[in-house]
């Protein structure tokens, strides 16, 4: 299987294959983020581990978990780690984030990220082999257990930030209110000005009073807002 070196800037690069690669959405997804210094983060559905390589561009005060389901990603992984010597800093899980409470304590992390697959089973929208099924389609977990394993995995007033489709929006407010993760920030990704919402970031705190603030719409056509989010590089 074929790799490439992907350079991040700032000493970090992605290890990236055939299958495992990655798209806009997961910039877009660290961007929306934003982790703070101090917080402790984990990723899931982390594929080649392009969200936790870009958070670790930053000088964080703690490692970044990574939790992976497919075997080979999570060895790409562990090449970019050697590669942009992040060794004690960026946390490697092979596992199925359904058995997740059985590695992790609860309430560990203060910032959970998520990138999931995006099609439902029977959508359509399944490809014939398993490694591209499993990172398109809810092969290996489904959006609800991906809300309630990241419940389990946050403290007390975490944040949760995942990106989706628009028409699973209301999906995701109800499971993450059922389990007791406020949405309180939104933002829609639209191509221009004329057209709908292709992806929607959404941030939720958990045991978080009501209250969600819908953020301006980013607009793929805006190139400045997108030269920031590729490149920028910031402490905020």
């Amino acid at each position: 299987m074929a790799e490439k070196i992907e350079v991040l800037g700032n000493g970090i690069s992605a290890v990236l294959s055939d299958i495992h690669t990655f798209g806009t959405d997961a910039f877009l997804l660290y961007d929306f983020a934003n982790i703070k210094l101090k917080e402790t983060a984990c990723d899931l559905c982390s594929g080649c581990g392009i969200i936790p390589l870009l958070m670790l561009r930053k000088p964080l005060k703690n490692p970044v978990t990574a939790v992976e389901i497919q075997k080979d990603a999570c060895e790409l992984m562990e090449k970019a780690a050697d590669m942009s010597n992040l060794q004690g800093k960026l946390n490697i899980l092979n596992c199925d984030l359904k058995e997740i409470r059985c590695v992790i304590a609860a309430g560990a992390f203060d910032l959970l990220t998520v990138n999931p697959p995006y099609f439902q089973l029977g959508s359509g929208y399944d490809c014939e082999d398993l490694p591209h099924r499993i990172i398109r389609s809810e092969v290996m977990c489904t959006l609800g257990d991906i809300v309630a394993q990241s419940a389990w995995l946050l403290r007390s007033g975490g944040r949760m930030c995942i990106c989706h489709k628009p028409e699973r929006l209301t999906d995701i407010i109800c499971l993450m209110r059922e389990n007791r993760i406020e949405p309180k920030r939104l933002k829609f990704v639209c191509k221009n000005e004329k057209s709908a919402p292709w992806l929607v970031l959404i941030e939720g705190k958990k045991d978080a009073k009501p209250g969600l603030t819908a953020e301006k719409n980013l607009y793929m056509n805006d190139r400045e807002e997108l030269e920031r989010i590729y490149n920028g590089y910031s402490e905020r």
